[in-house]
């Protein structure tokens, strides 16, 4: 990748590329942010790349979120209306939640 491509065309290149899932916090240790600090930032590339995706590829090419699951009793967080790391379980309250998974795909 040349000197001027930006974060978001990084996460976008790596999501093309991918062939796993990975999380916000793997995405930005790729890109090379810190990702203690950087899993909000790149929720919000996340929702943007949706968007390009959308304008480059036709319905083609797709972002999917494997949606964050709590480790203690599995609930899954089916409804989020966007990308994000919900902090507690609504049901048993439990703070160990999995984060949400993105990959694409390119029909």
């Amino acid at each position: 990748m040349g000197p001027n491509v930006t974060i978001r065309e990084k996460i976008m290149r790596i999501l093309l590329e991918s062939k796993s899932a990975l999380s916000a916090r793997e995405l930005a240790e790729i890109v090379g942010l810190d990702p203690a600090t950087a899993e909000k930032q790149i929720y919000e590339h996340l929702k943007h790349i949706t968007k390009t995706l959308r304008r480059k590829y036709g319905r083609r090419a797709v972002l999917y979120m494997i949606p964050p699951r709590c480790k203690n009793c599995g609930y899954e967080f089916r409804d989020l209306s966007e990308p994000r790391r919900p902090s507690r379980c609504p049901k048993c309250r439990s703070q160990r939640i999995e984060p949400p998974r993105f990959y694409v795909s390119i029909e």
